[in-house]
């Protein structure tokens, strides 16, 4: 991959603000909770309303003169006519957390198709082919697991999350509702040949950022350098069930599941702040959540004892999601360890049984391509868009890319746009891009998807 300065200096591509706004249009009334969009959205992982934003994107993209193909299970590719040797891509995804809001990928998939179109029905002069990958599934709400069209894609996905349930219906049985096919999931059969995959030059994603450091430092464009991975677990505490009044309180008569859960809480809380003390050159390199406590609807149907709380009861049965998120595979390792021991050992120290359960393992980027990272901040100089350097705290389908070879063994170069999103907002009704925002990383992407040869 090589930069070509003197095309990024003749030309100086402008996706419009009026563009972008004619697209969010349309989507705004796809899956929408309610008429006013103030509860947000629902789009699930392979549901009708996650393929009915996909059918407008495909619509939009053919009646431009743009080629779209579906591939088996489900994923949207949509790519400038011609023949070409080799392929820029861009991509994100559509789909939504409960509630969530309208820019999360979307923006990205949005910003992508206006690039493709501007770039054909214009005549931009293209060294190579432009495609935009609208993946299925980018959300771990659904069914537990991140980019679940992306690794389908590569034939990577863990054929076990075909068992996953969301909404009382299995990914499989999702799948088959919305005409994708699990059978490659189960084969680990890849929908993208190798061919195809070795012509990829290079695959960038814009996103909004997800946080406030581009809003509160004032820059239109944020460079991504890494990106966190995550590894989740499900934390199932048993103990017994007894008198609240009868049973004197303490460990040696009580084996209460909730107290010991309260003190795993704090002591992973503490911990987590003993361990990052030892990586000072790199702020919050474990960030750590505990996101559910007693409340995922599927898990309660799985472990029915949960209701069997009271009032007037000891607490037999606890349990919790534990998430850890790292640019470092070896140090979110080093951390799941340390804090399963803990888990454990205060386990012990209550009388209760601790079992440990994996959700999901997603491995962090540490660093995303340097000449990537260098022609977007002189693509960003060229658009006179003010910009800085920052890892992303969350995951993006664009990591899938990041972990894949070449026949030859060589990497893919990746890299990430950000641009700004109302007080750092996301998974919220309140999330919020202004469609200036979204165009000014637009003319942005589309400068660094033609300046690639």
């Amino acid at each position: 991959m090589r930069y070509d300065r003197m095309m990024s200096e003749l030309h100086t591509f402008t996706i419009s603000p009026t563009v972008i706004a004619t697209h969010f249009a349309a989507l705004h009334r796809i899956g929408a909770i309610g008429d006013d969009r103030t509860q947000g959205f629902l789009r699930p992982a392979y549901s009708d309303a996650e393929t009915a934003a996909i059918c407008y994107i495909e619509q939009a993209a053919r009646s431009a003169g743009l080629c779209c193909r579906l591939d088996a299970v489900g994923n949207l590719i949509v790519e400038t006519p011609g023949t070409f040797s080799r392929w820029v891509e861009t991509g994100s995804h559509v789909d939504t957390v409960d509630g969530g809001g309208n820019y999360d990928g979307v923006a990205g998939v949005v910003a992508g198709l206006s690039v493709l179109v501007a770039a054909h029905q214009h005549g931009w002069p293209l060294h190579h082919g432009l495609r935009l990958r609208v993946w299925r599934g980018e959300e771990s709400a659904a069914f537990g697991t991140a980019s679940l069209g992306a690794w389908a894609a590569f034939g990577q996905l863990n054929p076990a999350v075909l068992d996953c349930k969301y909404g009382g219906s299995s990914l499989a049985q999702a799948m088959n509702a919305q005409h994708a096919d699990p059978a490659y999931i189960r084969a680990a059969k890849a929908t993208i040949s190798d061919a195809e995959r070795d012509a990829i030059a290079a695959h960038i994603e814009l996103h909004i950022e997800q946080g406030s450091v581009l809003e509160s430092s004032q820059r239109d464009i944020g460079i991504v350098t890494g990106l966190r991975g995550s590894i989740r677990n499900w934390i199932r505490l048993t103990g017994a069930f007894d008198h609240s009044g009868a049973t004197p309180m303490g460990t040696p008569h009580r084996k209460d599941a909730h107290m010991a859960m309260a003190h795993m809480l704090v002591q992973l809380d503490r911990l987590v702040e003993q361990f990052n003390a030892h990586y000072p050159e790199t702020p919050q390199a474990i960030i750590q959540t505990i996101g559910v406590v007693n409340s995922h609807a599927d898990h309660n149907q799985r472990f029915p004892l949960i209701h069997a709380q009271a009032v007037s009861k000891v607490s037999g049965f606890a349990y919790f999601s534990h998430e850890i998120r790292s640019c470092s595979a070896e140090l979110a390792d080093a951390f799941n360890t340390r804090a399963q021991a803990l888990v454990q050992q205060l386990a012990e120290s209550f009388h209760i049984r601790a079992e440990i359960e994996q959700i999901s393992c997603s491995r962090g980027i540490p660093v995303l391509d340097l000449d990537i990272q260098r022609i977007t901040a002189e693509c960003c100089v060229s658009q006179h868009s003010s910009f800085t350097h920052l890892p992303s705290g969350a995951w993006h389908d664009v990591a899938v890319i990041c972990h894949q070879k070449r026949s030859d063994g060589g990497s893919i170069p990746t890299g990430m746009i950000f641009i700004p999103c109302l007080a750092g907002i996301s998974h919220s009704a309140s999330e919020y891009s202004s469609d200036e925002q979204i165009a000014a990383g637009a003319s942005v992407l589309a400068q660094v998807m033609t300046s690639i040869r």
